[in-house]
């Protein structure tokens, strides 16, 4: 670690008086994740998943190879319920891993309630201790809700990836986001 200790847990009360917890990421997290991610590509094109992917084992390999790789998991309960997740994988190769790739999903029940701000805040503090120089991230252009929290939050607009993942609906493009967080990325 190169800077201070990262703040890995925060507990408190959602606006609408739920009990939450965000914390480091476990292997048996992965079911709820699994199904959180099967809620949230039910609701349409949010995330690049559709309904009947998710896998627990997937999920839970997903989860030990980003902490072993050196990145980091954090999940979000609400009344002891997995409600959010968001990851920073390392980049492999000496000339790359100065960069995270962070990726970020919330339930919609608890969207807009500042627990997807407060996760974000968490993995981009945590990428500063540990000597990252740049965050970056992709999402999909017409996710406005997403890319105005990424922008609040210093991440700006790097470029845009054409037909970049086939969905059901046709292919989407991807927007790449980065936010600096040290040195000269």
């Amino acid at each position: 670690m190169t800077g201070s200790r990262p703040v890995l847990r925060l507990e408190g009360t959602t606006p609408a008086g739920h009990p939450y917890v965000i914390r480091p990421s476990q292997d048996d997290d992965a079911p709820g994740l699994a199904a959180l991610i099967e809620a949230v590509a039910g609701e349409g094109e949010l995330i690049a998943a559709v309904p009947g992917e998710p896998d627990t084992i997937e999920q839970s390999v997903r989860l030990v190879s980003i902490v072993l790789e050196g990145g980091l998991t954090l999940t979000l309960e609400v009344d002891g319920a997995p409600a959010g997740h968001v990851m920073v994988q390392r980049r492999a190769g000496r000339h790359y891993a100065h960069v995270g790739e962070i990726a970020i999903l919330v339930s919609n029940t608890q969207r807009g309630a500042g627990l997807g701000r407060s996760m974000m805040e968490m993995a981009i503090e945590w990428g500063r201790a540990v000597g990252l120089a740049k965050l970056a991230l992709r999402v999909f252009p017409d996710n406005h809700r997403a890319i105005g929290l990424y922008r609040s939050l210093g991440f700006q607009d790097e470029g845009l990836l054409r037909g970049e993942v086939r969905m059901p609906g046709g292919d989407r493009d991807l927007l790449l986001m980065g936010l600096t967080l040290s040195g000269r990325a």
